[in-house]
């Protein structure tokens, strides 16, 4: 088995790790997890100069651009290259969900008083003036009634 089939196989889940320790002495496992912490901060520090060396020719861009615009850093209402310096995190309030204000009134699925009633049949018919109107007051808004008059 090649040295990374090794490594892969270690990294892979903790069963596969545990299956190659056990083929190995105490010692070599200890040399093994100390070599690769070792290697780990190599590639860590790798990592963060490559990421600085980005980070300045960024800046360098950056500031070329600026110069060939004729803007300075005031005009952008940050420092000057090279001395930006994080800002400490501002502290926030938890979130609340917010939500537009409608207008007031009934809530979803609750009763409504009637609004308008007429007398059809000798029965008394009610309505709230919502939804579709009634049989009996479009009879009567037809034949010349108006609604105010059937008003509570």
């Amino acid at each position: 088995m090649k040295d990374s089939d090794v490594i892969a196989a270690l990294a892979k889940s903790k069963a596969s790790a545990n299956r190659v320790a056990k083929s190995l002495e105490n010692k070599m496992v200890k040399a093994a997890i100390s070599n690769l912490q070792t290697a780990l901060k190599t590639l860590e520090a790798r990592e963060a100069a490559k990421e600085s060396k980005r980070r300045e020719s960024n800046i360098k861009k950056l500031s070329a651009m600026m110069k060939e615009m004729g803007l300075s850093p005031a005009d952008i209402g940050g420092k000057a290259p090279g001395k930006a310096k994080k800002k400490p995190a501002a502290k926030t309030k938890a979130k609340t969900k917010t939500r537009a204000k409608k207008k007031a009134g009934p809530r979803k699925g609750t009763k409504v008083a009637p609004k308008y009633q007429i007398v059809a049949d000798g029965k008394k018919v009610k309505w709230t003036g919502r939804g579709r109107m009634p049989v009996v007051f479009r009879e009567f808004v037809e034949k010349g009634g108006s609604l105010e008059q059937c008003l509570i």
